[in-house]
């Protein structure tokens, strides 16, 4: 891993800390690759069993790091920059199937928007962030945070979020739904390791089909979403943890899920 992105395992929870403090965490190719390995690296290690996502100082994600364009960047290289960038990162939260939890230190601005909504759950405090800087600077919203932010709060309250430019703080992102727990802002990175280990006790095979079919769902019928979820089922009735769980409640015995 390299310095812009910290990574370690502890009780089989991977943080992945965004290290570039100096700069509130702004997006360039060191954080790009970095973020890349390091959900590469939960992915492929079946000892991971949740990730939390956080960044270090006073900010999660400034979002992208205005130094990493010059004037001479023509629009069109732009636009195959946010393609060929954002694009492998989001597919990777997506593809994962363990569970993401995003610990929301102070704002995730712009495409750092996107990352902290692109984790399955979200920490956040009273003096946490989501803001839609976009607009600010005249763009529009790139790296799939309009896909996100729409599927979270409806189209109506995203469009106003997104034009007014404006913070959306702690409080109000746990009543939308944009936050799942708020605390107290020392406890965020720490709140949402406890969760993360709480989580990797449960059947991780099982969360991962979960997000699978959830995912799925968003954009198809009822009938193709129960026969999807059906084909999915499948892996769930040949794991170890469908075997644990069942003896464990014919035993009346807590389960102690293996997470395959």
């Amino acid at each position: 891993m390299n310095k812009a992105v910290l990574f370690n395992i502890k009780n089989s929870v991977a943080t992945i800390t965004l290290n570039r403090p100096d700069r509130y965490n702004a997006v360039n190719q060191d954080l790009i690759d970095g973020i890349i390995d390091g959900l590469n690296k939960c992915k492929e290690d079946q000892a991971i069993r949740s990730i939390v996502l956080t960044g270090n100082g006073p900010g999660f994600c400034a979002g992208a790091d205005m130094s990493v364009f010059g004037f001479q960047v023509t629009p069109e290289e732009r636009r195959n920059y946010i393609m060929e960038k954002y694009q492998p990162i989001m597919k990777l939260f997506f593809s994962i199937k363990k569970p993401i939890i995003g610990a929301i230190n102070g704002t995730a601005a712009g495409v750092g928007a996107a990352f902290a909504l692109a984790c399955d759950f979200r920490v956040m405090s009273k003096k946490s962030g989501i803001l839609y800087a976009f607009i600010n600077i005249g763009l529009g919203p790139d790296g799939g945070a309009s896909w996100l932010l729409t599927r979270q709060v409806g189209y109506s309250r995203a469009l106003e979020i997104a034009v007014s430019g404006e913070k959306v703080f702690g409080e109000e992102c746990l009543k939308l739904g944009l936050a799942n727990r708020l605390v107290k802002d020392e406890n965020i990175l720490t709140e949402a390791q406890k969760w993360g280990e709480e989580l990797s006790k449960k059947p991780t095979l099982a969360i991962g089909i979960t997000k699978q079919d959830m995912s799925f769902s968003m954009d198809n019928n009822l009938n193709d979403t129960i026969e999807f979820e059906a084909e999915k089922q499948i892996t769930a009735f040949k794991s170890h943890d469908l075997i644990e769980g069942v003896t464990a409640f014919i035993e009346k015995r807590k389960p102690k899920f293996l997470g395959k």
